[in-house]
């Protein structure tokens, strides 16, 4: 008895220990009616819109009745990018953080300067979240090179819409436009339905996303079309067709059980738990050539191409309009921890292609690393987002590299700040 117990607490540590946080809480969400649950239990935080330039777009279909269009995801419903910021947007967050947008859908960036030369798109690190409009990297930059700076970054955004984004806003010029990815983005490019990969997220939407095949790369539509086939997220016959083009969905099903005895579970989970332990290794021998970080689709081919192909997307797409593409490498708290721990950061293989391609970036994780940062400096500039220390801090190294090697592009800059319109 003495020895079973053991092997029972062995067992479960050993998986517990080995298996990361976000695989863990996936256990037994694998089945349609599993995620309809999620969906229904899951607290609603709406942000409070204040100001909204257009409520509903039906793409000529008729209008839903008030109550649907009150719904936020109605507001943000986008056919072809999955969901975006309607023209002149004004909303507060739950902690009373009010958001202003342009009649284009872009934040403000809190200048009025002469030019205009850059233009930013990306998800919630690129949009800056949980900060005010004068606190964002964007304005700290603009007012740092005196020229006035379009931010475009979405909420919840993979990579693969803020690239479509950026083809649909074709018509706003810019001389310099920055491509943001935080390497959590692979994770969402794999996505159809955000509710799959993110489950604390009730009124979460589809979004297009990039496939591989035999013959190269395809772009699968948004599957809705209008806000009016909304209510089809609700039923379990389309979440399952959706789910089988789905990473996220496709994973909780294959996933082994995690349940009493866990001797059973280890046999299942022993592959994962091999490479959780082999990831430890590299602490005690950096010189071992296994996988550092668990889970890393940077590190599975299918996953990497296509992350890939929207990145070569965006920087043709650029360069066909005039216009100098950069790819900004995004810092959080824990990849920059990864980085001053390990030597590089998990999405070294993306920087890798981006020098291997000659496509101009600005590997932020790697520069802020660079810094050696205190711990305690880290929990200053991120809190979940960046603070409005960490977006002064990386408007900072940014703008060492536009200063040092774009500043023709430029153009004439005021010397002075003006704040506010």
């Amino acid at each position: 008895m003495p020895l079973a117990l053991l092997l029972e607490v062995g067992s479960y540590l050993l998986i517990v220990n080995n298996v990361p946080a976000r695989i863990k809480a996936r256990l037994g969400h694998g089945t349609i009616e599993a995620r309809l649950q999620d969906l229904r239990k899951a607290p609603i935080q709406r942000p409070e819109f204040i100001q909204c330039g257009v409520v509903v777009r039906t793409n000529g279909r008729g209008d839903p009745n008030p109550e649907f269009s009150n719904n936020p995801r109605v507001h943000m419903f986008h056919s072809a990018l999955g969901w975006d910021f309607p023209p002149d947007l004004v909303y507060k967050d739950i902690d009373g953080i009010t958001y202003n947008h342009d009649p284009d859908g872009a934040r403000r960036t809190c200048t009025t300067f002469r030019t205009t030369p850059i233009a930013t798109y990306g998800d919630s690190f690129t949009y800056c979240a949980n900060v005010d409009d004068n606190q964002t990297w964007q304005t700290h930059l603009a007012n740092k090179l005196g020229v006035n700076i379009l931010n475009f970054g979405v909420g919840g955004y993979g990579t693969d819409q803020a690239c479509l984004k950026y083809q649909l806003n074709g018509s706003r010029s810019a001389k310099i436009v920055m491509l943001g990815i935080l390497p959590e983005n692979i994770n969402r490019v794999v996505n159809i339905f955000r509710p799959f990969y993110v489950y604390e997220e009730p009124w979460g939407l589809t979004k297009p996303m990039f496939v591989m095949t035999d013959s190269g790369f395809r772009l699968i539509p948004n599957p809705l079309d209008s806000v009016l086939d909304i209510g089809k997220l609700s039923d379990p016959t389309f979440l399952n067709q959706l789910g089988q083009l789905d990473y996220w969905y496709c994973l909780d099903k294959r996933l082994p059980s995690f349940t009493f005895p866990y001797v059973f579970s280890l046999y299942e989970w022993r592959k994962y738990v091999v490479r959780g332990l082999t990831a430890s290794l590299h602490k005690v021998l950096p010189s071992s050539s296994a996988s550092r970080y668990q889970w890393n689709l940077f590190e599975e081919p299918q996953a990497l191409g296509v992350m890939c192909h929207i990145v070569d997307l965006f920087v043709n797409m650029a360069r066909a309009r005039g216009a100098v593409p950069i790819v900004v490498m995004m810092p959080h708290k824990d990849y920059v921890t990864e980085a001053i721990d390990n030597g590089v950061h998990r999405a070294d293989n993306l920087v890798q292609y981006l020098r291997t391609k000659k496509i101009a970036h600005i590997d932020a994780i790697g520069a802020m690393a660079q810094m050696k940062p205190t711990r305690s400096q880290l929990e200053r500039w991120y809190e979940g987002h960046a603070t409005p220390e960490g977006n002064r801090v990386l408007a900072d190294i940014i703008f060492d590299h536009l200063d040092r090697d774009y500043a023709a592009l430029l153009g004439p800059r005021d010397d002075r700040l003006v704040l506010g319109r």
